[in-house]
């Protein structure tokens, strides 16, 4: 009986040092800077740029498209070479946007804040109208684009888009 009372004893004392976990140094620091990202002001800030990006769509004002993407930013197109920089970016965007009959929609349906608060990523789908020969065509299909916060701006780094349609034989 005592050696059962001493080893329940001897248990009950350990018990609690099994569960206990020592934290690491960085663990705080973790949860002050997750504390500190504004998710929903974030997705908001994204959502933002995305209608401020289809107004300039409906301007027709590629350069100021091209400033909406990170300096090291990239356009990827399909059917067509990617575009690195702003430059690339204003050509690609400038090119699209000749064509006629052009309108463009976007639907984000999911942007998802990184931890740390300067990532994000947002994946929707489009509708492009075009009339290239006079007569209306419209496409629909997906698109991501990741951004980066820079300066406290929100900046496309990557941007790629493509069809649903199938694909033409050729």
């Amino acid at each position: 009986m005592t050696k059962m009372l001493l080893l329940l004893s001897a248990t009950a004392l350990l018990l609690p040092a099994c569960q206990a976990r020592e934290k690491p140094a960085n663990d705080g620091a973790e949860a002050n800077s997750a504390a500190a990202v504004d998710t929903a002001g974030d997705e908001k800030a994204i959502r933002a740029q995305v209608d401020h990006w289809l107004q300039l769509v409906k301007a027709k004002d590629a350069a100021a498209i091209a400033a909406l993407y990170a300096e090291d930013g990239a356009v990827m197109p399909p059917n067509a070479p990617i575009g690195k920089g702003h430059a690339a970016i204003q050509q690609t965007w400038a090119s699209m946007m000749a064509t006629p009959g052009f309108d463009l929609t976007l639907n984000p349906e999911q942007i998802l804040i990184s931890s740390s608060g300067d990532m994000a990523l947002d994946r929707g789908t489009y509708t492009l109208t075009v009339a290239p020969a006079g007569t209306t065509q419209t496409d629909t299909g997906k698109y991501v684009v990741v951004w980066r916060k820079i300066g406290g701006d929100w900046k496309a780094v990557a941007d790629i888009f493509n069809s649903d349609l199938p694909a033409s034989a050729g």
